[in-house]
């Protein structure tokens, strides 16, 4: 736990940006595709980050959330966005492993609309039922669509232990808009693969509407 709230210390009291060797993929063959950063100001985005998962790895659960946040703002900010940690919160017990319906929905209330976007880094994430049947996934954007009262406006995204490290960034994707699409090399690819998945300038931009109408009053 010491660890833990070493990391969450300095975490919480720096922006998480990208930086390193971390670059964006040349794309000479399609230069239409080429990311173009903005000349726009940069817009932040609040993260609240729920730490779910299994007390007996906080360390590496603090590391998935920090690559994470290095891959989601090495694609966000050619379009003058960015992520910040604003709040870590530990979950009580029981909470790691969301694996039906009903688990979707308790953790929903610990996602109120406070102007942040909730991100709950759990153990297991699981969809069971439905046409497709049951079947585990390493991300999940969830948006209440129901007629309680309670539950009215609660939206949030699920990160698993074994998700890559760009899964944070697609599924804050899913959050400001964006569907799935079918280029390996762009990050709302379910099949992504390669060195560095990307947004392109369409996404961008409509990522970018979406946070400002995300962060209006």
């Amino acid at each position: 736990m010491a660890l833990l709230a070493g990391a969450a210390v300095a975490l919480i009291g720096a922006d998480a940006q990208a930086g390193g060797g971390h670059r964006v993929p040349d794309l000479r063959r399609d230069p239409s595709q080429r990311p173009k950063r903005s000349g726009a100001a940069m817009i932040t985005i609040p993260l609240t980050v729920h730490l779910a998962a299994s007390e007996e790895h906080p360390a590496a659960t603090m590391r998935r959330l920090e690559r994470g946040l290095e891959e989601a703002n090495a694609a966000m900010s050619p379009y003058g966005l960015r992520v910040k940690v604003r709040e870590l919160r530990r979950m009580p017990e029981g909470y790691g492993s969301i694996t039906r319906r009903r688990d979707r929905r308790r953790i929903a209330g610990y996602a109120p609309p406070d102007g942040s976007v909730h991100v709950f880094m759990v153990d297991t994430l699981e969809l069971r039922g439905g046409r497709r049947g049951d079947r585990s996934v390493r991300g999940l954007h969830w948006r209440y669509r129901g007629i309680l009262r309670r539950l009215r406006q609660r939206e949030y995204v699920v990160v698993s232990s074994d998700a890559p490290a760009t899964t944070l960034a697609h599924e804050l994707g899913h959050r400001f808009g964006l569907s799935h699409t079918q280029a390996e090399e762009n990050l709302m690819c379910s099949c992504r693969r390669g060195p560095r998945q990307i947004f392109t300038p369409e996404q961008g931009a409509t990522l970018r509407r979406g946070v400002r109408s995300f962060l209006s009053p």
